[in-house]
């Protein structure tokens, strides 16, 4: 049921709730003034029954009460009185009945009636006789013995129908109750009005619900007629047509809804007719002259724009490299040798002795300016001439042991650095030894300056999805996004007297072994390498 109501429409499922409420309404207020009024003829009843047997009460003899009481015959004159009496209420007042009944009840609750009216026989009420009660009538009679004062039932039904009964009790002179006067009201008027009533509103509500679903259907047309227009806009959006316009709405959210749909179709119409150059300039297009409209077309073009652009930027770097590569080669040979000649002499006046100390200071600071210089030309040859034959299986637990073993006492000399290791044995990779191990101690050192003012540098030895996975970790300075982006260009660093040539080695030695290196930095909390190297089949 439930799922058969959520398949349906939106205008069926507001239509069938505001209905279902509509009629709880109606229902309820027809039950509450239903009972309202009931209440209120029962109260009208229980008045006059109280009231008529106040005055009647007064008309009964607490004496002959009495006599009846100790002499229990019909010929009894104080029994034919009181019987008349009882007779003659009957007459005056129609659908009523009287009793007098004695002040005990038995275990069996039961009453004793002493003197009944003629009519009261139809109920199987008769002189010297006892009756059962019911609770609600024994309520109110105990309640009237209790309080020594005129009472009434609520509404009882009886062998005859409903009855609501009153009770005035007969003091003698000592001020005992002699006896109960018990005067019944008949009140199925009460049950016939109620049907009156029900059928009534019946006819009524059925009247109100017809009215009511007519409004509401109507009503909900007006109303979710800005909203359908809306669905039908996106199923022509979802078709390709991006020039599809939506009527301006009187109500503020549905107006505020209109508004932003066209704002995004005349976004995506302009959105999918630059995706249609930008495919026609790539060339994409596979020929197609029509323009793109269908969202699955438009991913497809996208993926084959990301997949096109993507291999531009390779040949794009490539060729970047290729000239790199070039410009080393020529720099290498022509300044390596005059330089390897003037580094020479220095070394050969540095070992003069009559020189001051400030000369000695000099000479040193141009040898340490020429090593630098060598370090640098060395990293173009290694861009110029790529080892890439010399791939052997290697323990990365063990060449990463050497590395920090190598760097350990760079890091304690340098600052106050702590490092850290967790090598998982096993881990077999396929590299060049020596290139990786450059590698290694590149990034490694850096990470040691990164830490200015000491800290922990951690390396990590493990296997993931196919890879010996080597992880380097400082807590140094960290990097921000714009220089994790350019961080493996040339010609780009972040050290003082740095050229960026490092790194960039680092990417394509590593490039070269068909691994990647992936780069992960907070500014101030540091830098993690994670350089991935395939595994070696053993």
């Amino acid at each position: 049921m439930m799922e058969q109501f959520n398949n349906l429409p939106l205008f069926r499922k507001i239509l069938l709730f505001s209905f279902f409420i509509s009629l709880i309404l109606v229902v309820s207020t027809a039950g509450i003034s239903l009972i309202i009024q009931t209440k209120q003829m029962e109260q009208q009843l229980r008045f006059r029954i109280i009231e008529l047997s106040s005055v009647w009460g007064t008309t009964i003899d607490v004496e002959d009460i009495k006599k009846v009481s100790m002499n229990k015959e019909h010929s009894n004159p104080s029994f034919q009185k009181l019987k008349q009496s009882l007779t003659l209420l009957s007459e005056k007042a129609p659908y009523t009945n009287g009793s007098i009944i004695a002040p005990e009840i038995s275990k069996e609750d039961e009453v004793f009636i002493l003197v009944s009216s003629d009519n009261q026989k139809e109920l199987g009420i008769e002189s010297f006789s006892t009756f059962q009660t019911e609770n609600t009538f024994l309520k109110g009679f105990n309640e009237a013995i209790f309080k020594q004062s005129v009472t009434s039932s609520s509404i009882y039904r009886g062998k005859s129908g409903l009855w609501i009964a009153a009770f005035v009790p007969i003091m003698d002179h000592e001020g005992k109750i002699a006896g109960i006067l018990s005067l019944n009201i008949d009140a199925k008027i009460i049950e016939k009005y109620q049907n009156e009533i029900t059928l009534y509103l019946i006819g009524i509500f059925l009247i109100i619900i017809i009215f009511v679903y007519f409004i509401l259907r109507r009503g909900l047309e007006k109303v979710l007629n800005p909203v359908n227009e809306i669905i039908s806009g996106f199923n022509e959006v979802s078709n390709g047509n991006f020039s599809v316009r939506l009527k301006s709405s009187d109500q503020n959210e549905l107006g505020i809804l209109v508004e932003r749909f066209n704002n995004m179709t005349d976004k995506l119409s302009v959105l999918f007719e630059r995706l249609s150059a930008t495919s026609e300039e790539f060339g994409t297009g596979n020929g197609k002259v029509a323009p793109i409209h269908r969202f699955e077309d438009a991913i497809g073009e996208m993926e084959q724009i990301l997949q096109k652009s993507k291999v531009q930027r390779e040949l794009q770097r490539a060729e970047k490299m290729n000239a790199i590569g070039q410009l080393a080669a020529s720099v290498a040979h022509e300044i390596r040798n005059p330089m390897t000649v003037v580094k020479g002499f220095l070394q050969i006046f540095l070992a003069k002795e009559q020189m001051s100390d400030e000369e000695r200071m000099y000479i040193r600071l141009m040898i340490e300016e020429m090593n630098r210089a060598e370090t640098i030309i060395n990293d173009y040859l290694s861009l110029a001439k790529p080892d890439i034959e010399h791939l052997e299986m290697v323990d990365a637990s063990e060449l990463a042991s050497k590395v920090m073993d190598l760097m350990n006492s760079y890091a304690m000399m340098s600052k106050n650095i702590k490092l850290e290791t967790v090598l998982h044995k096993g881990v077999h990779i396929k590299c060049n030894p020596s290139e990786l191990k450059q590698v290694l101690i590149n990034i490694v050192k850096n990470g040691i300056e990164a830490m200015r003012d000491g800290g922990n540098l951690s390396i990590y030895i493990y296997k993931e999805k196919g890879y010996g996975v080597i992880e380097i970790g400082d807590t140094g300075i960290g990097m921000s996004d714009v220089e994790l982006e350019r961080l493996g260009t040339a010609f780009y660093s972040l050290k003082e007297k740095g050229t960026g040539m490092g790194m960039m080695v680092c990417y394509q030695i590593i490039e070269r072994m068909k691994g990647k290196i992936e780069v992960k930095s907070q500014v101030g909390r540091g830098t993690i390498f994670k350089i991935y190297v395939p595994l070696a089949e053993i």
